[in-house]
């Protein structure tokens, strides 16, 4: 005769190794999207290229099919990447409605679902979910990440909006630096540096403006603490820092809030 409780506790642990197992996975792919996004602006600058494949990126994380990055000017928001039945590279739209509230200082990452969007061109312009995430830089919104899917599908969890808003401040960031020379040169070997990083030493470096202990990281990562001290090790290292705090700095500026 089979003992109730333990089943019970085998069904328990199964459900906690999937859990585990789903978190894991999703800390892996935003982890992932990060990377790759650093890597293209580390190789290609702000390039044409460089924006559609990190749009391309940004769509495949939320397995989606459609998408445009827009950046706003005085004459309204021009598309910069686009991929789908959208408005077209070097097409400008006019930034109103649901735009125009995407766009405003304090706005966050929109979601809209079952829709008619303006972003869309041909007859139909029926929208299943459409992710409207704010470029920020230094406080204010300079454009858009426009991500969108004609299927009714889930929209992102908490988690995936904040890797989208951190993957926003590095494109607003790019952007920016794109018509300052000076600034555009120090962007470009801050992004080489950041590429010296392992995916696990990003994880890290992401969460050290959260100051957390070294066992507290080690907890949420699973690994030992002792492994942790010798990542930050190698992060100061890499980038030429002195400290954690300056490490921390950095790594704001990078859009990890924590």
């Amino acid at each position: 005769m089979t003992d109730t409780s333990t089943l019970t506790d085998h069904n328990s642990s199964a459900r906690s190794t999937r859990v585990r197992y789903r978190h894991n996975e999703g800390s892996a792919a935003r982890l992932r999207l990060l990377t790759a996004a650093a890597a293209a602006l580390a190789d290609g600058g702000h390039s044409d290229a460089t924006m559609q494949t990190i749009l391309g990126k940004a769509l495949s994380f939320l397995s989606l099919e459609e998408g445009l990055l827009l950046h706003l000017h005085a004459d309204g928001l021009h598309v910069a990447a686009s991929q789908g039945p959208v408005a077209p590279v070097g097409a400008c739209l006019p930034a109103t409605g649901a735009l125009h509230e995407a766009l405003q200082d304090n706005a966050l990452a929109q979601i809209r679902q079952d829709i008619q969007s303006r972003l869309r061109i041909g007859r139909d312009k029926t929208i299943g979910l459409e992710v409207l995430v704010p470029l920020r830089f230094h406080g204010r919104n300079v454009g858009l990440l426009a991500l969108m899917s004609a299927r009714p599908v889930s929209p992102p969890n908490a988690d995936d909006l904040s890797v989208l808003q951190v993957l926003g401040t590095v494109l607003a960031t790019a952007h920016e630096a794109a018509s300052k020379p000076t600034v555009r040169a120090a962007a470009t070997a801050s992004a080489a540096k950041l590429k010296q990083l392992t995916s696990r030493e990003l994880q890290v470096f992401a969460m050290m403006p959260r100051g957390l202990t070294n066992a507290a990281m080690a907890q949420e990562l699973g690994i030992a603490a002792g492994t942790v001290k010798v990542h930050i090790e190698r992060i100061l290292h890499k980038l030429d820092l002195r400290d954690r705090t300056q490490a921390a700095v950095y790594a704001v500026d990078y859009g990890f809030g924590g």
